[in-house]
């Protein structure tokens, strides 16, 4: 009835259009959303709500690839950095019991984090921003209470603490299973936190999916490009880029510096397509579930 509705309406010169569910001044009212499986409570001013109201499969990657890697690896566990309110732990959760480490630094979504996660076994939450470096540093935040986004600066009116994961992990007396899904999503400190991960890294070789978002990169003067392809002294290989709904846009390996160079320079120009990639890195180890990764999204778009 709705395509009827539609196309009667495109004669005329009208369309629907859709309208966000979530706002800034709506951050006091609680929404229950479905994600994956389950429900979360979402506050009313965070973008999640109409990213699965409008998308319901959004992120459904990061549960093939958990289950993908939780079958290798059945003794396995999953780092979700930038944890947000805990969207992502309900899609894994619907494909894989995976344990799951959940680290957000805003108070307010973890929040609701620690709430949602009370229906899961085998996932411990840290509300702990994290970094290069263990240091403080004044900074603005922009879309505060849903999206976090710091942007270091002298005038900035926060105080913000910083540790690394290698440092959060021993701090937090934690033994989690082998490490070998690593997942940050923290709007353009992905990279730099990345940098701070080097003792996980080699030890447990995870595979590493990240955002790459070149807006906010550049806002905190941060290239990513040398983190990315230095990866490969620890032993990394197979690399796949997604666009910003999850589709595949290339796989190469970390080798190919030329083609990504040129991917890194789209994201970081001005009113691009695709505003960012998400990033996957496999270990040589784990070339088979790189190849195992593109045939089911192949699969999936066909």
């Amino acid at each position: 009835m709705k395509k009827i509705i539609r196309a009667l309406l495109n004669k005329f010169g009208y369309d629907f259009a859709k309208v966000n569910t979530f706002g800034a001044t709506k951050s006091g009212k609680i929404f229950e959303v479905k994600v994956g499986n389950y429900s979360i409570s979402i506050p009313g001013n965070n973008e999640q709500i109409s990213l699965y109201k409008y998308s319901p499969d959004a992120n459904s990657q990061m549960a093939r690839l958990a289950e993908l890697i939780f079958n290798k690896y059945q003794n396995s566990s999953m780092i979700d950095i930038g944890a947000n309110v805990g969207d992502t732990i309900a899609v894994v959760r619907s494909k894989t019991n995976i344990p799951i480490i959940a680290i957000e630094g805003d108070d307010f979504s973890f929040s609701f984090l620690k709430k949602n996660v009370t229906q899961f076994k085998d996932v411990y939450i840290l509300n702990q921003f994290l970094g290069e470096e263990k240091n403080e540093i004044k900074a603005t935040v922009e879309k505060e209470g849903w999206n976090n986004t710091i942007i270091p600066s002298s005038d900035g009116t926060k105080l913000i603490a910083f540790k690394t994961l290698d440092e959060v992990i021993v701090e937090s007396n934690l033994q989690p299973q082998e490490i070998k899904l690593l997942k940050i999503d923290t709007e353009g400190f992905d990279t730099i936190i990345l940098r701070g991960c080097n003792k996980t890294i080699q030890k447990s070789k995870p595979v590493i999916y990240f955002e790459y978002n070149g807006d906010n990169m550049k806002a905190i003067e941060e290239n990513g490009l040398n983190t990315i392809l230095n990866l490969k002294n620890f032993g990394y290989n197979q690399i796949q880029i997604f666009d910003c709904i999850n589709n595949l846009i290339i796989a190469t390996t970390l080798s190919d510096t030329n083609t990504l160079t040129q991917i890194h320079k789209y994201v970081f120009t001005k009113n691009t397509m695709i505003p960012y990639y998400d990033i996957c890195i496999f270990h040589e180890n784990d070339n088979d579930l790189a190849d195992y990764f593109i045939q089911m999204e192949n699969q999936k778009n066909k």
